[in-house]
């Protein structure tokens, strides 16, 4: 399925009775009750001047509902295209699981130009029902001079499961944050990354795991690779509030150099208001492993290659993560495409 403003939709075979699947402003129109309650209700307009931005011009997007207790079995793929450089492209995903829904979902952010320059900024917002288990995958691919700023919310209710996989590879400067609400007992966040870094890229990550009742569980783990001159930030919180005992959250930035002038900055919070958690979080930035590269080097291993090697071995724990296999078939795909 095609529609206007740079986007297809890539569909199962068949959809469920009851799924909703179409262009947001179509949807708007046909399902005000669905798409209004929520639409902007997790990334606010009025956060900073670039959701603000994106609120007023976003170039259409896609709304996906999913009844109490369907699923879908094959993953639904939203694909958005830059044709021209110069122009700005600014997607929206809503994504509504009802309660007991499974189902998962790519976003697919493309550059039919890999030198194109513009302005690019594609956001989702997700509404996990009670008990239900949604995928998520966003792999960003703008060309090597767009400016990219993204806001992905996330917000689960009673033994909800979220699994969320971002994958950052495109635009000479991207923004992204990453924040998922636990908002139900038993609520359960996956929250993975990966992301690749080249020439002049700036990558810059936020992200809160913010924990609002108790027994809910989060687990972060964003892994990122430099080389050349780029650039990488992460900032990520873990938030405990005061009514949300027993909760248990993970939180993990790992971080693999690979040229004397890269530099990756590492900045994992907690913000805890409750004694009777588990928390955890951590961050690392290191070189290869000098060690790992004799090794592979001893047995006739051209350097390159064994570089590569290690850069597919330090990613391979995230990727088996990935919640569809055709997600991480495009992502694999991608990398190897990068390493060369």
């Amino acid at each position: 399925m095609e529609h206007l403003d740079g986007q297809k939709l890539v569909l199962p075979s068949t959809l469920p009775p009851g799924v909703i699947l179409k262009p947001l402003r179509q949807a708007a129109q046909d399902h005000p009750d669905l798409v209004e309650p929520r639409l902007f209700s997790l990334v606010h307009a009025d956060r900073d001047r670039f959701t603000a931005l994106h609120a007023a011009f976003f170039t259409g997007g896609t709304f996906l509902y999913v009844p109490d207790g369907v699923v879908i079995e094959q993953p639904v793929i939203g694909q958005h295209f830059s044709h021209e450089g110069g122009t700005s492209v600014l997607p929206h995903t809503l994504i509504v699981a009802g309660k007991g829904a499974r189902f998962n979902y790519l976003d697919e952010y493309i550059a039919e130009d890999g030198n194109e320059i513009g302005y690019r900024s594609g956001s989702t917002e997700i509404f996990a029902g009670e008990g239900s288990q949604v995928g998520y995958v966003a792999v960003q691919k703008w060309g090597r001079n767009a400016w990219h700023f993204a806001d992905q919310r996330a917000e689960l209710q009673k033994d909800a499961s979220l699994r969320l996989f971002n994958v950052t590879l495109g635009a000479r400067f991207s923004k992204t944050r990453v924040e998922a609400t636990l908002q139900g007992q038993g609520a359960d966040a996956e929250l993975k990354a990966i992301y690749f870094a080249s020439g002049e890229q700036f990558f810059d990550f936020h992200t809160l795991q913010d924990h609002q009742v108790g027994n809910t569980r989060s687990d972060l783990l964003f892994k990122g690779a430099l080389q050349d001159v780029a650039r990488t930030v992460y900032a990520g919180l873990i938030r405990i509030e005061k009514g949300a005992a027993r909760s248990d959250a993970y939180q993990a930035n790992r971080n693999l150099v690979l040229s004397d002038h890269a530099k990756a900055t590492s900045i994992p919070m907690l913000e805890i208001d409750n004694n009777d958690v588990r928390c955890t979080h951590g961050a690392t930035v290191g070189p290869v492993d000098p060690l790992s590269m004799f090794y592979l080097r001893s047995r006739g291993i051209p350097e390159a290659t064994a570089k590569r090697m290690i850069v597919q071995g330090f990613f391979g724990d995230v990727l088996d993560r990935i919640p569809f296999e055709h997600a991480r078939a495009l992502v694999e795909a991608e990398l190897e495409a990068r390493l060369g």
